[in-house]
């Protein structure tokens, strides 16, 4: 019986040991756009309105690079962005213009595919849509 008992102990000790250990199982992604989308976008909201390739870079600090078609020539855009809902506003500006853009695009850190709606600050509509997928 001592035996039985002396041998039990070392398993019990083996089991709590085991059970206390802490796992290492990464937390899971942070919800966020952070990283390359490219694409289109649409001057004008209706079908058939011009299309331009159009390129989204979330950075971590909250800055957004866009990369877009102003009329002739491709322009590089920068401004901000943050997360508000289920969407990814951004404001942001063209050298070549004083205008300041917004745009808001639907955001699911389960999709690859962001579609939103481009206007005139404050309103993220009425100048144009986009469609862009992460890289």
């Amino acid at each position: 019986m001592k035996k039985s008992l002396f041998l039990l102990i070392p398993v019990l000790a083996l089991v709590f040991l085991a059970s206390c250990s802490k796992e290492d199982t990464p937390a899971p992604p942070a919800a966020t756009p952070q990283g390359t989308w490219i694409g289109t976008g649409q001057y004008g909201t209706g079908a058939g309105s011009p299309t331009y390739p159009f390129t989204l870079t979330f950075k971590a600090n909250g800055t957004v690079d866009i990369v877009g078609n102003n009329s002739a020539a491709t322009e590089n855009a920068t401004g901000t962005w943050a997360i508000v809902a289920d969407s990814v506003k951004a404001s942001y500006t063209y050298p070549s213009s004083s205008a300041i853009y917004a745009l808001s695009g639907k955001f699911s850190s389960n999709s690859n595919v962001m579609n939103g709606t481009i206007g005139l600050s404050p309103a993220t509509a009425g100048v144009g849509l986009f469609s862009v997928t992460r890289q």
